[in-house]
């Protein structure tokens, strides 16, 4: 993909459509598009301190200069994502006497998506926004798809809502700014589209996945962009998540508890990275899930470094957290498994004990 080259992908459910712009060095003309379609809207940009550090200089200093464009941020990290700032932020645009003639730019990774998402949805009973996501985690996973919201001490995501965005511009030249934990963090999103409902995108993984994770041109244009594609088709079809839009929670009942459960020291990737390993052994020992595709979906995640930061925590301690993940029934966990790569299902109750033992040949005891 060239300079001058984008891909458009349309994502249109029962109540929105919304187009993806993915390509490189976007931005700028990504703002003035936005500029001219909202020229008589007060723009906001939500942003966090690392975004706000490493583009002051060019990109927010480009924005201050603007007439009706206000700033706002917030300490970076998930620690933030919660109803205090929220409040903040909210409080910021009541003070600059903000109405429902207000667009919302989220510009940042997923924490700042979903933040600036849940507040947009909210503010005056909703209000436009749009989604700029920097890290590969965001622009492959938590920019698309409507859902927003922040963290309670309870669990991951739990106060929230479906709002979907108005538009979304992905710039691949934002990742050159990442360090390479945070690519990382972001092919478990990919890997998990992959096994999930693109057995041809995992057999290109299996071949390229280091060319992928160091960014080269082309390799990760294709990864990106497929991956996309998938969460987009799973979406338009269960935009509310009322059926097979759980499929994309694969390697998220285990991984969010791992997550809460680290005090998020541990990355949201490399917890799902976990999550999708125990996943697949539970898949295997339920008998839905051949040996061999278990063994290629292991190797993957290891080539990928995703199993190279394991969490120490209990099995039972894991298992417990489950039972208050927002995915869960009367208590109960559901887990979206896969009986093939390529191919998932999802409502699946297992025993308690078949998760120990899978938590335990992962090393959880």
């Amino acid at each position: 993909m060239s300079n001058s080259e984008k891909e458009i992908i349309n994502v249109k459910t029962g109540r929105s459509h919304y187009e993806i712009i993915i390509g490189r060095n976007i931005i700028d003309n990504a703002f003035e598009e936005v500029l001219h379609d909202y020229k008589d809207y007060t723009i906001v940009i939500i942003t966090d301190s690392n975004v706000q550090r490493i583009y002051e200089n060019n990109i927010i200093q480009k924005l201050n200069n603007k007439e009706g464009v206000y700033i706002l941020s917030f300490k970076a990290g998930e620690e933030s994502k919660n109803r205090k700032t929220k409040e903040f932020l909210e409080d910021r645009l009541f003070e600059l006497g903000l109405g429902r003639d207000t667009l919302i730019i989220a510009l940042g990774g997923g924490v700042t998506g979903d933040l600036a998402g849940f507040i947009a949805a909210t503010y005056m009973r909703g209000v436009p926004f749009i989604q700029i996501p920097t890290t590969l985690l965001s622009q492959v996973d938590s920019s698309i798809g409507g859902k927003v919201g922040i963290d309670h001490p309870t669990g991951k995501n739990l106060l929230g809502a479906f709002y979907p965005p108005n538009k979304v511009y992905i710039d691949i030249d934002f990742l050159k700014t990442l360090p390479n934990e945070e690519i990382i963090n972001g092919i478990a999103e990919i890997i998990k589209a992959a096994i999930i409902q693109d057995s041809e995108l995992f057999r290109y993984l299996e071949s390229n996945i280091d060319r992928v994770i160091n960014l080269e041109k082309g390799y990760i244009e294709k990864a990106i962009i497929s991956s996309l594609k998938v969460k987009a088709k799973v979406v338009e079809s269960d935009e509310k998540e009322s059926g097979l839009r759980k499929i994309l929670n694969f390697g998220h009942t285990i991984g969010h508890s791992i997550e809460v459960l680290s005090n998020f020291e541990l990355s949201h990737g490399r917890a799902v990275g976990i999550g999708m390993a125990v996943e697949t052994i539970i898949a295997q020992k339920i008998g839905i899930l051949k040996n061999e595709e278990k063994e290629r979906i292991f190797r993957i995640l290891n080539k990928s470094k995703l199993l190279d930061k394991p969490f120490k925590g209990s099995a039972d301690e894991i298992i417990k957290k489950t039972s208050l993940d927002k995915k869960s029934r009367k208590g109960i966990a559901e887990y979206s498994l896969i009986k093939g790569i390529g191919f998932a299902v999802y409502g699946i109750k297992v025993e308690e004990e078949i998760v120990r033992d899978s938590l335990v040949e992962m090393g959880f005891l």
